[in-house]
């Protein structure tokens, strides 16, 4: 439970600190004073998003923190052998947010996460949103329980399964001729790339090897003449009687010795260059028609060249990413047969989950709707009479496949209608207030906040409520109910009373917050029914009501 809450720079409140107990305790306040800010702080506890307009002018943030005992289970991984739990959100007017859980920077889904299980809001309003049929499925689904809920669960994973799996079906389907004529070029251009059977180790040469030839006569010519020069009949034999000449002289001198090394050395090379040279000559073969078949393929080099990369290499990656591609449009045919046997066994999946979840949906309308009587009865329409409608739908959708329409008939012999047309404002928030402690008897949360649900009730019907709501924080679930009122009689149930209330300070309007005990709290009740809080008149009819409350609680 919320043992204390702490609010800073929210709106209108400066700086507020409301101590909570079990049981029911409410909220009261002069209009715009700001008492709908503690839900909407708690609110934020709970992951609503943070408006930066929240923060009070002349602040840099706000912050909501609360402290809750004993610490609820979903929170077992952030704290430490505590038994208590403070969870603060800071709402920065420019820039970051932060979340923290017992002291540690977290997640607003984090926090969102521990928080949602344990406490309840009931919201402003909801006889409007109780008119939209999703809301009502949502509040049948919840009655229905937490076994219906792993079903709708499943169902909605099923859904969405089966709906990928129909989208990607259709997409495939939808681009089937595309991919053809794709697999056809890519098969075509693949062909034309392997018939050319290239190797990047040999056609890289190919230009090199192909100009030898070209001038293939040409170079056995200036290789023969060449040879010839080193030969016998060239520069060989001036060459040979140079060494002969040098070797005839027997003479220890280190200059002679060097000339002659060096001329033999030349003898050498000359005989290796020449030798080279013949070789040269010998090796280049002058045949018109295999330099016809280089030409003819450097033609074919060039021309895939032109279509699918700047080198050999550049060729034959195309070649390997068309083979790449090819594959995987192969595969996306191949996938058509997989997909329609998945989507069989999905919408056979789906169809089975929705009969679960329309049975499931049937109990609980038959147990919603005499619960609801009940209590509309002590809210004064003791005649209405209230009926959930389960009917099939055109067609299944992310909630299963059934259309669910609350229907009321609010006087005797009035056929039952749906429910925003057979009841006025004031009989819808009825309903709604019915429905929701209908709802409160079987949810698992342990905070349920109900924030001025009581509009368009007063008199009776207010203390009917008030009851109602004493009975749940009392039941045997032992919950901590907080209500944000402008009823007395209402108010006149409560276990504690927290007044909010706008005064002054220095300039500046600043909402302050204080619980009222006996005297005080019959004074705030003075007020609320419409009566100066210190005339004796006010006093002892507030203080009637505070008997009254206490002798139906007992009672």
């Amino acid at each position: 439970m919320i043992d204390e809450l702490h609010i800073t720079a929210l709106g209108v409140i400066e700086d507020v600190t409301l101590r909570l107990s079990p049981g029911l305790t409410v909220v009261t306040g002069e209009t715009g004073a700001g008492k709908t800010m503690v839900v909407t702080a708690l609110q934020l506890l709970l992951g609503a998003r943070a408006d930066t307009t929240l923060v009070r002018a002349g602040h840099e943030r706000a912050l909501v923190e609360a402290r809750i005992r004993p610490a609820p289970s979903t929170a077992r991984d952030w704290i430490e052998g505590d038994d208590e739990l403070v969870v603060s959100r800071e709402i920065a007017a420019e820039g970051r947010s932060r979340v923290r859980i017992d002291g540690r920077l977290a997640t607003v889904t984090a926090l969102t996460e521990i928080l949602g299980a344990v406490v309840e809001v009931h919201a402003q309003h909801e006889h409007v949103e109780l008119a939209r049929p999703e809301r009502q499925r949502t509040l049948l689904d919840r009655f229905a329980g937490a076994a219906h809920g792993r079903i709708l669960d499943r169902y909605q994973e099923a859904y969405s399964r089966w709906q990928d799996t129909a989208q990607r079906l259709e997409a495939l389907r939808e681009r089937a001729r595309d991919r053809a004529r794709e697999i056809d070029r890519l098969e075509f251009e693949v062909d034309e790339i392997n018939r050319a059977a290239l190797d990047p180790e040999v056609d890289v040469h190919l230009d090199d090897e192909l100009e030898l030839l070209e001038h293939g006569e040409e170079l056995v010519l200036a290789a023969q003449e060449a040879a010839a020069a080193l030969g016998s009949e060239g520069a060989g034999e001036p060459l040979g009687r140079t060494v002969q000449a040098l070797r005839r002289v027997h003479v220890s001198d280190r200059q002679l010795a060097d000339v002659r090394d060096r001329a033999e050395a030349l003898v050498a090379e000359a005989t290796e260059l020449a030798r080279d040279v013949r070789a040269l000559a010998e090796r280049i073969e002058v045949d018109p028609e295999h330099l016809e078949e280089l030409r003819e393929r450097s033609r074919l080099i060039a021309q895939l060249q032109r279509k699918y990369g700047d080198d050999v290499a550049g060729i034959l990656g195309y070649a390997e990413e068309a083979r790449l591609r090819l594959s995987t449009l192969k595969a996306e045919t191949d996938e058509v047969e997989t997909l329609l046997a998945q989507l069989e066994a999905s919408e056979h999946e789906v169809r089975s989950l929705i009969d679960d979840l329309r049975r499931g949906r049937l109990v609980a309308a038959d147990a919603l709707a005499p619960a609801v009587d009940v209590h509309l009865a002590a809210l004064g329409m003791p005649a209405a009479h209230f009926e959930v409608d389960v009917a099939e739908a055109d067609a299944p959708g992310p909630h299963g496949g059934d259309r669910i329409t609350f229907l009321l008939a609010p006087n005797p012999g009035d056929p039952p209608r749906p429910l925003g047309r057979a009841a006025s404002g004031g009989e819808r928030s009825r309903v709604a207030l019915a429905l929701e402690v209908a709802l409160a008897d079987v949810v698992e949360a342990d905070v349920l906040v109900f924030d001025e649900v009581d509009a368009g009730v007063g008199g009776a019907t207010a203390m009917a409520v008030g009851e109602k709501l004493a009975r749940l924080a009392a039941g045997a679930a032992g919950r901590q109910v907080l209500c944000v009122t402008h009823l007395a009689q209402l108010a006149a149930f409560a276990d504690v009373h927290h007044v909010v209330e706008k005064g002054l300070d220095g300039g500046r309007a600043v909402t302050t917050a204080r619980e009222v005990h006996r005297d005080d709290r019959a004074a705030e009740l003075s007020r609320m029914l419409g009566g100066h809080a210190d005339r004796a008149e006010g006093l002892e009819h507030a203080r009637v009501l505070l008997e009254e409350a206490a002798a139906r609680r007992a009672g």
